[in-house]
């Protein structure tokens, strides 16, 4: 079987440069995903950088996309006929300023979910929402980002095709896998220098029970990825909650790219608004 390249990312919204985005880069090799790198790019920079390596799958965690309700009001603002398909939506938004993303934003005074928001175990917050953490900026920069990625090297699940010579890229969502793994899902994000050392004994004890599936929910390894981290990047991880959330986005992708019956399909729900609104790439119970 050929190794894999794999990434995760933990993106940042901030305008600032360069911003906490990391990301996160492994091989994966059979049952065995190793992480091998962990660095801070920086939104501004993600692109090149998705676009240099040569990788079968990245993992992202950021909306991918915004509920259809707000779509819907987003393309009369606009004063054009309703957005049919996500990348209409994305490439809009190559060409709106974020200020007028904003109003339009605020102006719609609600900030409704996506219906997978809502579907996965630890409900996600809504793209719009404006107040901690903000949404707003993040789904804006990142819907931006996914739009200007090489059509010829890349396609966005689940809104366009799969190709076996492509990239994948995918909407992950770290605090969801962390539930489904009994390991704690909040706690490990510092706000101030004194929280710090509490909250690095929580991402010790977050990495310590991803190497060490075997403990968690009694998963046979037999169909369930192992995860290794060299011990020299392990120290990145333990200071700073944005590593250990790119760490965990890459190896949700691996997880998806070697067993994908793990997941739940998009299409299951019965709903073809997640060709509009997207669709959080999640474990099923």
């Amino acid at each position: 079987m050929t190794d894999k390249l794999i990434a995760g990312v933990d993106f940042s919204g901030a305008t600032k440069v360069p911003n906490d985005t990391w990301l996160a880069s492994g091989r994966l090799s059979g049952w065995q995903f190793e992480i091998v790198e962990i660095r801070k790019v920086g939104s501004h920079a993600l692109g090149a950088e998705l676009s240099r390596m040569h990788f079968a799958a990245v993992g992202i965690d950021c909306p991918f996309s915004l509920p259809a309700e707000f779509l819907d009001h987003l393309a009369a603002t606009a004063i054009r006929k309703d957005f049919q398909s996500w990348q209409e939506a994305a490439e809009h938004l190559v060409f709106t300023s974020f200020d007028d993303f904003l109003a339009a934003a605020t102006a719609f005074k609600k900030e409704p979910k996506r219906l997978t928001d809502k579907s996965v175990k630890s409900p996600a917050v809504s793209p719009l929402h404006r107040g901690n953490p903000s949404m707003v900026q993040m789904t804006y920069q990142g819907m931006r980002l996914l739009a200007q990625l090489n059509p010829e090297k890349f396609y966005v699940l689940p809104f366009q095709q799969s190709h076996s010579e492509r990239c994948a890229v995918i909407e992950v969502y770290p605090r969801d896998f962390l539930r489904f793994l009994g390991l704690p899902d909040t706690g490990y994000k510092s706000k101030t220098k004194k929280e710090e050392e509490e909250v690095q004994k929580v991402r010790r004890q977050i990495l310590g029970g991803l190497i060490d599936l075997k403990e968690r929910r009694q998963i046979s390894l037999n169909d369930f990825i192992r995860l290794s981290i060299k011990k020299e990047i392990e120290h990145q991880i333990i200071n700073s909650d944005h590593a250990l959330d790119a760490v965990i986005a890459a190896y949700v992708t691996a997880l998806f790219v070697a067993a994908p019956q793990h997941f739940a399909d998009p299409f299951e729900a019965g709903d073809l608004n997640v060709l509009l609104e997207g669709w959080i790439y999640s474990l099923k119970e």
